[in-house]
């Protein structure tokens, strides 16, 4: 049988050959795709646990537009905002990191620290439970040497030069007193 026989025995046989949908084909078809809506419903909710509970991007207050509304002034106002764990990877060869809780900001400290124009600042959020490791509010580290051993206050002000701590002030006095020197 050649090439072009059956291809026309296939095409004259193709309308016979078709095959009812039986009901178990359609509760399988079913049970498939409540399965699929499980695993994203799941997902969706994981999501929005880790967003309201670790992140805290999504708030429960009853007064959103209040919220948001903060939390976007205080966003937009923080520049070059990393993570503590970032504290010695940045490219700068002098950089201060000011650590200190983004929702509870002193603004002279903040306003003197913007001031500081040798060098880049870096900010650290406090309160973030992804620097949550490197916060210690009862004890900061002052002789801190790398990433392993930085614990800090909140505020604390640290001055980087080639990735060493040339200079560490913890707490509001000791930042103001280093600001209006």
């Amino acid at each position: 049988m050649g090439r072009e026989q059956k291809r026309k025995e296939q095409k004259k046989y193709k309308n016979k050959n078709v095959e009812e949908v039986t009901p178990e084909d359609m509760m399988k078809a079913s049970t498939i795709l409540k399965i699929i809506l499980g695993v994203v419903i799941v997902i969706i909710v994981f999501y929005y646990g880790l967003a309201i509970f670790v992140t805290k991007e999504v708030t429960l207050s009853s007064n959103n537009k209040k919220t948001n509304t903060s939390e976007e002034k205080n966003n937009d106002s923080v520049s070059n905002a990393i993570l503590a764990k970032n504290t010695f990877n940045q490219t700068d060869e002098v950089y201060y990191v000011y650590y200190y809780n983004f929702n509870d900001e002193e603004e002279v400290i903040s306003n003197s620290i913007s001031s500081l124009t040798d060098h880049t600042i870096y900010r650290v959020d406090t309160s973030s439970g992804l620097n949550s490791n490197y916060i210690d509010n009862n004890n900061g580290n002052k002789n801190v040497t790398d990433i392993n051993n930085l614990k800090v206050k909140n505020p604390t002000l640290i001055k980087i030069d080639n990735d060493k701590v040339v200079a560490y002030y913890d707490g509001v006095n000791e930042i103001s007193n280093f600001l209006n020197k």
